[in-house]
């Protein structure tokens, strides 16, 4: 009789044990860690910093063109918690541009957007998207009334 109840306990301690180590496991796998309150302030402050750390995604965005304009010029940063974009109706090329997204989210970057027109004595404009260093997108058109697109899209799996 004993002995039974021993082997109750040993299991039940046992499911327990597992059940806490599951937990641990999936809580961590979503990224929740146990934090001090005290060091809140600490990480609030880590967050502002982020642009200087490397913890980003590095979106450069490049236009180029054999002239020394383009027009029309769209950026769509397309980010889980601070989307950001820019519109100018003329730039001035090489246009190259530099954001920073934090990646404290769960896929943080769903999609660039880059849409520039050609200015009217160029015979040629394009673009290229780079995240963190490697090019993901480029496009270049030619002709009268060019206009190049970059779309770079966040995709489970090979792409």
């Amino acid at each position: 009789m004993e002995e039974i109840k021993q082997n109750r306990t040993q299991s039940k301690n046992m499911w327990l044990l597992l059940l806490l180590s599951g937990l641990l496991i999936i809580f961590s796998a979503c990224g929740m860690r146990a934090e001090d309150p005290v060091n809140e302030l600490d990480r609030e402050e880590s967050k502002q910093n982020t642009a200087n750390d490397s913890d980003g995604i590095v979106v450069e965005v490049l236009v180029e063109s054999d002239v020394n304009s383009a027009s029309d010029l769209e950026v769509e940063i397309n980010a889980r918690k601070n989307p950001e974009s820019v519109y100018w109706d003329t730039i001035e090329v090489p246009y190259k541009d530099k954001f920073i997204i934090p990646k404290d989210t769960f896929i943080p970057l769903l999609s660039t957007h880059v849409r520039v027109k050609a200015d009217d004595s160029a015979s040629w404009v394009s673009c290229s998207i780079w995240y963190d260093g490697e090019l993901v997108a480029s496009h270049k058109s030619r002709g009268s009334d060019a206009k190049a697109v970059c779309e770079k899209k966040f995709q489970l799996g090979p792409g």
